[in-house]
């Protein structure tokens, strides 16, 4: 009677699943593309180009930056007196050392413009297409302007939320939750145009999903880290719990399109290997 291999151990069994997961096969992508070194580095142009942004957008309705800035955010995460002073001192710092100018709003334009660049690089190697070509540039100073618009969106139907009845506060949700998913669809469409409409609509979809849990995510963290971090460190301080705040923001961004397409990878490869073995 021939030998006959031995049955594979348990050991064996439960690796050859963990390696044929979904979620392993996320990790593993995610490696692959060194998305966390990306991420890292998109939150720092992100962390460069945001208090500019801020400011720039801020100034036109504003006359105090400092003043108009730590209220919205205190507003929101219902910090108290002395973290919205360490916050106004931050951005008062800021607006003392760059006034408002043409000059500012240049180098604005080309810190944004070149997160545009380095996120369209990202996403392309996530959905395997070819990156854009400098034709079209233009596509990211749209991007820019979309970002923009979205702030300020984004900043009024919350005050409606906040300030609002029940019905009104319900209505600014879903338009919130509108706004995210046509600004995520608007965005992919214009730095990565080669993707199907269907990959771009799950992607979207995955990533409003996930702004809603990293607003609440935020709501919890930014409430407790931002007044720690102000009362150990002053302004300065702040710097590190905003860039974690930005960090996590650009994960979320990153790994939507990323859970989309391994997924449809996954499953092909999971139907094949099922009709090879029939």
């Amino acid at each position: 009677m021939p030998d006959q291999a031995d049955p594979p151990g348990l050991i064996a069994r439960a690796r050859e699943w963990v390696e044929g997961s979904y979620p392993f096969a996320v990790v593993r992508r995610f490696v692959e593309l060194e998305l966390l070194e990306r991420s890292v580095a998109l939150s720092a142009q992100a962390f460069i180009a945001l208090l500019p942004i801020i400011i720039l957008v801020v100034s036109v309705f504003s006359n105090d930056v400092g003043t108009a800035v730590s209220e919205q955010i205190g507003d929101r995460f219902g910090l108290d007196r002395l973290t919205r002073d360490a916050i106004r001192a931050l951005f008062a710092e800021q607006v003392g050392q760059r006034a408002v100018s043409w000059l500012a709003v240049l180098m604005v334009l080309v810190s944004a413009f070149s997160l545009a660049r380095r996120l369209a690089r990202v996403y392309a190697s996530v959905f395997d297409v070819p990156p854009l070509q400098r034709r079209d540039n233009w596509r990211g100073l749209v991007w820019i302007l979309l970002q923009v618009a979205m702030i300020m969106l984004v900043s009024t139907l919350r005050q409606v939320r906040d300030d609002g009845g029940l019905a009104l506060a319900a209505a600014a949700v879903i338009a919130l939750i509108a706004v995210w998913f046509g600004t995520d669809v608007a965005a992919l469409r214009l730095l990565v145009p080669a993707v199907p409409t269907r990959l771009i609509a799950a992607s979207a979809a995955v990533s409003t999903f996930g702004r809603v849990l990293f607003g609440a995510w935020a709501a919890v963290y930014l409430s407790h880290t931002l007044a720690e971090q102000a009362e150990r460190y002053g302004p300065i301080g702040l710097t590190f719990s905003i860039y974690t705040y930005l960090l996590v923001g650009v994960l979320v961004y990153v790994c939507a399109p990323l859970l989309v397409t391994t997924w449809l990878s996954w499953r092909a490869d999971r139907a094949q290997t099922v009709s090879a073995q029939a």
